[in-house]
């Protein structure tokens, strides 16, 4: 049974007044750690003005069957008291491929530490319900190899089981192909294959995707 995955449906910025200090949370969907970073960068610059910058992001782990990468950066805030709430609040929803940045600007009045826990909780969670969910399916990134003579075969059933192939590679040993399958069809195809091509294909699992 495959997976079922949530991301921010859109990118946006949502404000919230706590006392007299503003909070700016700004939501993103990414595809991996490199990109979160650089919509932290974004922000860090658009207010580089601001009182802190706080952080956090839960992305997909390259590795087939890991646990999602989780950062947080409390920036300059108290330890514990602001990059941990907007984490949680991503991990309560269950998303994947997500960064949000909570931005504040000090109005004057201190908000002690379990404040500010709920001053970045609730802004990061304000821009959750604000951006909205889309629910990912999982599929698998797959790779064939195959003989030059039975690299045929292998691109027809994939074809037939509507696969999205990415790519095909040949070397002096033969030929790989790429795919994205769905994750219950996984089992077929390696039964299909074994069959036409004797037993020759071999079918790896390269990692999970989401969708």
């Amino acid at each position: 049974m495959s997976k079922l995955k949530k991301r921010p449906a859109s990118n946006m910025e949502v404000r919230n007044q706590v006392k007299d200090s503003k909070f700016y949370g700004s939501i993103f969907s990414v595809k991996n750690r490199s990109e979160a970073e650089k919509r932290i960068a974004e922000i860090k610059d658009k207010y580089s003005d601001a009182t802190h910058n706080v952080s956090a992001f839960r992305v997909e782990n390259p590795e087939l069957e890991q646990e999602a990468i989780e950062y947080f950066d409390d920036d300059g805030e108290p330890s514990g008291s602001s990059g941990p709430p907007v984490l949680e609040a991503i991990k309560g929803e269950n998303l994947l491929n997500t960064v949000i940045i909570v931005t504040r600007y000090f109005g004057g009045t201190k908000l002690g530490i379990g404040g500010l826990i709920r001053a970045y909780g609730d802004t990061a969670r304000l821009a959750i319900k604000e951006a909205g969910i889309e629910t990912l399916s999982e599929f698998y990134l797959l790779e064939v190899k195959s003989s030059f003579d039975k690299i045929g075969i292998v691109l027809g059933q994939l074809e037939s089981l509507k696969a999205d192939i990415q790519n095909t590679e040949y070397t002096n040993k033969g030929a790989a192909v790429r795919a994205i399958i769905p994750t219950d069809i996984k089992e077929k195809l390696q039964k299909i294959l074994k069959e036409k091509t004797a037993a020759e294909a071999e079918v790896k699992i390269i990692k999970s995707v989401f969708k």
